[in-house]
């Protein structure tokens, strides 16, 4: 039976290499003898075409995998999930769609052994439930792209989502995830209602740990209404970045004292792989030492990756996620140009120049409701954007290759920033 590459490559993530004796072995056909039945998946709509396995257990738990969070996706996105859902709720699905992922145990491995070697009896166990599934999409894994399942109880309530980290650069991501969460979450708290300012609301850490030669953090469930930001042209109050940016505030410092300086010249020191890169990075950044070096900006926590689908809305309260990219020591308002330049590149599609005159348009007149000094915009603006190029050479560099809508672009748009 033809099977794509990312279903492929998905299986051998969540599951482990089939061979023989293997204590865990998914297969699109029957289950060999020695091997008793654990989890079975519907593969939509196909093998050689996969986009996603949604659990046959239960017609409720089945539909929730699609149908959750419907307000967050786009309307055709929606509209598919909705009828797919509905088919699955009835059980017509199940009797249309013959194409079966089955997962089997060896059957000489006791039951109470069973989280040593199968994902959802780990999670199962760890989240303290008497029985989970959980659904989601099939997308092509590079080595910086990490599995998400969405987990439900069996009658289709859901229960959070775990992220799997399974190579070094995912593995990270899940880790800063799960520091972000519960140091953000939990100085928000301690702030106390009424003191002053809008804050977003943070899922709460459900476990973080290792399991085999994974790395997995759970995040509480977004509420099962919740609906997504309806204008990417108007990001959320700048409150609500100054209450992320104050869980982890360390006041004003000068530039090439900060830590988020320091991250982008370690940046710059592993792009040994591309001299070039490399080069103008360097020039770019001693001009700005020598002009800037001692210029005080505010310090504090960034979300790292405030974009319109990582926000969502619900009565009257703002939920933000994917925490992946956060770290403290970071000039305050760099959220905000991340949100600009994102909706430009990745949203509207434009090309880098576009998107990096965004960032300076929005660094210009949007920044001084973060506090931005008008002198300190411009290097605001660039220093935004030198991190974006030190990301994405360190995706390129775990694996996952260049994003051609900023490279080679990017060498140019350095060339014109030299002293």
């Amino acid at each position: 039976m033809p099977t794509s590459e990312p279903l492929r490559e998905l299986i051998v993530r969540l599951w482990g290499e089939s061979g023989p004796d293997a204590p865990v072995l998914a297969t699109l056909g029957d289950l060999p003898a020695g091997y008793r039945p654990m989890e079975s998946y519907a593969v939509v709509p196909s093998p050689a075409n996969a986009r996603f396995l949604v659990p046959i257990a239960g017609h409720a738990a089945a539909a929730a995998t699609l149908t959750c969070y419907n307000r967050l996706r786009s309307g055709q996105v929606r509209a598919t999930r909705r009828v797919l859902g509905a088919g699955f709720r009835t059980g017509l699905a199940q009797r249309l769609l013959r194409h079966r992922l089955t997962v089997g145990l060896r059957s000489d491995i006791p039951a109470g052994q069973a989280a040593d070697h199968l994902l959802g009896e780990h999670l199962r166990r760890v989240l303290d439930v008497p029985r989970i599934v959980f659904g989601l999409g099939v997308r092509p894994l590079d080595p910086n792209g990490k599995p998400t399942l969405q987990v439900f109880s069996g009658d289709g309530a859901p229960l959070g989502y775990a992220k799997i980290g399974w190579s070094p650069a995912t593995k990270e991501m899940a880790a800063t995830e799960a520091a972000a969460v519960e140091a953000v979450g939990a100085a928000l708290a301690a702030s106390g209602p009424g003191t002053g300012g809008p804050r977003p609301h943070v899922p709460a850490l459900l476990h973080h740990g290792p399991w085999r030669d994974l790395l997995i953090t759970v995040t509480a469930p977004l509420p099962a209404r919740v609906s997504g930001h309806a204008d990417p042209d108007s990001p959320p109050e700048p409150g609500f970045t100054l209450a992320v940016a104050d869980s982890a505030s360390s006041g004003w410092e000068s530039l090439t004292d900060t830590a988020f300086w320091r991250r982008l010249r370690d940046g710059v020191a592993a792009m040994g792989d591309e001299p070039r890169l490399a080069e103008a990075m360097s020039a770019v950044m001693d001009g700005l030492a020598d002009r800037h070096g001692e210029s005080k900006l505010r310090i504090g926590r960034w979300h790292g990756d405030w974009v319109p689908w990582n926000v969502g809305h619900h009565a009257g309260d703002l939920h933000v996620w994917d925490w992946e990219h956060s770290a403290t020591g970071a000039p305050v308002g760099l959220d905000l140009l991340h949100w600009r330049f994102q909706v430009a590149l990745v949203l509207r599609g434009a090309p880098l120049d576009a998107a990096v005159a965004a960032v300076e348009s929005a660094a210009r007149d949007e920044l001084e409701a973060f506090g931005v000094a008008a002198e300190a915009r411009e290097l605001m603006a660039r220093l935004y954007l030198l991190e974006m190029f030190t990301r994405t050479h360190r995706l390129k560099l775990g694996g996952g290759g260049w994003n051609p809508a900023l490279f080679p672009a990017m060498l140019d748009v350095l060339a014109r920033w030299r002293p």
